[in-house]
């Protein structure tokens, strides 16, 4: 590896806040996102809704640095500005694969019930069937089927976990392949 390889690797300005932001992020979803929270609602909002950050890291490691442009597209109303849609174009830019994207899917599916629905709980039938049909923590943990004795919140949280984990690394991936803007003007 020469020096400008090795100096690309070095995070530095907006990148190295961002890593900072994270971690710190990270630390604090581990206290709020625990076994021993009583309240479903919590859970269901906060595992969707930081799963949905790490997307977004994703794709500001991957965009184009210290953009107007594309820290605009992140803005509520922009392309980027919703769950769905980041989930969308991860994986239409090869970030993340299938199996990510049907996890996440199903999991916005289940924040949204929860945000919207004051009598939503793990035990509604739709939201039963949706963590039911996670798959991601199976393939993280080599085709081995969840407990029988697993509840649909206990699959829900595995699955948040297991693909945050996933994500984290994600994020070293976009950074490596990073898009450059091109100025063809060039003097």
């Amino acid at each position: 590896m020469n020096q400008e390889e090795s100096n690309k690797n070095i995070l530095k300005g907006k990148t190295l806040e961002r890593h900072f932001d994270l971690q710190k992020a990270l630390l604090e979803f581990n206290n709020l996102f625990s076994y021993t929270e009583k309240d479903d609602r919590t859970i269901a909002i906060l595992g969707g809704t930081f799963l949905e950050m790490m997307l977004e890291h994703i794709l500001l490691a991957f965009l184009p640095e210290n953009n107007k442009d594309v820290e605009k597209l992140m803005d509520y109303n922009q392309p980027l500005g919703s769950f769905s849609n980041k989930i969308t174009i991860a994986y239409c830019l090869g970030l993340i694969d299938e199996a990510i994207k049907d996890d996440l899917t199903y999991i916005r599916k289940i924040r949204n019930e929860f945000a919207h629905d004051l009598y939503a709980s793990f035990d509604n039938q739709n939201i039963q069937s949706w963590c039911e049909n996670l798959k991601w923590h199976i393939i993280y943990f080599m085709d081995r089927k969840s407990p029988k004795d697993a509840t649909t919140r206990d699959l829900f949280q595995v699955g948040v976990n297991t693909i945050i984990s996933h994500l984290n690394g994600c994020i070293g991936i976009a950074r490596s392949e990073k898009r450059v803007l091109r100025n063809n003007f060039k003097d």
